[in-house]
């Protein structure tokens, strides 16, 4: 998965496209345990690489500290009425944003 780029040239698409590897052929972890969790990360990445094809930073930003502040308080209001399944898919959905966002500033792990 590593090509020989010059670090000048990988850029975020890069990243994304990384993680979704990752993902998907990972063996660190069983697959079954996170298959939930693993469905929504891989709908974050895929719906990232789509948006960062096509927004300004500033938009990419924005949209997605807007999707982080939804899912928390979806969490805060409805975790006792939600599905272990729907839990662990929004849980990977949410994660998988703050990963490549804290690629672009660190601080957004805290933000929210």
């Amino acid at each position: 998965m590593i090509n020989n780029k010059k670090m000048t040239e990988f850029t975020l698409i890069d990243v994304i496209e990384r993680q979704i590897h990752f993902t998907k052929t990972n063996t660190v972890f069983d697959k079954t345990d996170f298959k939930d969790y693993d469905e929504g990360k891989l709908l974050a990445f895929s719906e990232m690489l789509e948006d960062v094809n096509e927004l300004k930073e500033d938009e990419f930003v924005d949209k997605y500290q807007n999707i982080m502040r939804k899912l928390a308080k979806k969490f805060e209001e409805d975790k006792a009425d939600e599905d272990k399944k729907d839990i662990e898919k929004m849980s990977g959905y949410n994660n998988a944003i703050v990963t490549i966002m804290m690629c672009i500033n660190p601080n957004f792990e805290y933000e929210l």
